[in-house]
């Protein structure tokens, strides 16, 4: 599928997020707010590329990425004040409230430059399946289905399901893909969700995601949390 996922607004207070909201993230394991920083957008464009402009970066070529490239910066909003100040955001600390609970700490955040498709994986790298990884990412241009929106598999952030697990060994990589299930990796079920800059997507680490049909110098910036205490079994971690 590929219309746009939008969950209802948010509601206003520390913990931010409605049950509904709550419930939705934790069913399908993605959730995105429409404009949440609408009127923000032309501060956090500045300090994502102040932070390009002069600080090193990696270039990869993986086959994740068809061995296109993709540029990265890692530890990225500590680079510029205008980001990091995102750490103390009434609406970030109230988002990741309302998902994890007072209880949750910084894992990091990073900076791309995508001119690459991404295909599908979760987020395993320094995330122990047994903590819940939560990302917030920011999207500065607009993107929609035919030029690299993002794409979730919805329910695959319930990593241990039977579901999720065949999923991660048959979508392993983009010639696996094929080889399961006689598709490629566009044409695998999946529900994109188009963004505009000032949208806020939201999404679990184990949640299955991929990118098709982007152009060049897709900038994206995302913020990491994390549980401070390993999930139980069955919280959709």
């Amino acid at each position: 599928m590929s219309t746009t996922s939008d969950a209802p607004a948010a509601t206003t207070g520390r913990r931010y997020l409605s049950d509904q909201q709550v419930a939705y993230f934790e069913t399908f394991g993605y959730l995105k707010i429409p404009g949440l920083f609408a009127e923000d957008v032309e501060e956090l464009t500045a300090g994502f590329e102040a932070v390009f402009a002069g600080n090193p970066h990696w270039v990869t070529n993986e086959e994740l990425h068809y061995d296109q490239t993709r540029t990265i910066i890692p530890a990225f909003i500590t680079k510029d004040t205008r980001l990091h100040r995102l750490l103390e955001d009434e609406r970030v600390v109230g988002i990741v409230t309302s998902l994890l609970g007072p209880g949750y700490g910084y894992a990091e955040s990073d900076g791309n430059l995508f001119s690459c498709e991404t295909s599908w994986h979760s987020d395993m790298y320094a995330a122990p399946l047994n903590q819940y990884h939560l990302k917030l990412s920011f999207y500065l241009d607009p993107l929609r289905a035919e030029t690299g929106a993002i794409r979730f598999i919805p329910g695959t952030n319930h990593h241990e399901s039977v579901y999720a697990r065949t999923l991660r060994r048959d979508l392993n990589t983009p010639t696996s893909v094929f080889e399961a299930f006689g598709v490629t990796s566009p044409e695998i079920p999946s529900w994109t969700v188009e963004t505009d800059p000032g949208d806020l997507v939201i999404w679990n680490f184990r949640t299955i995601h991929g990118s098709f049909g982007g152009g060049e110098r897709r900038r994206l910036f995302s913020v990491n949390f994390r549980q401070d205490a390993p999930a139980e079994s069955g919280t959709g971690a």
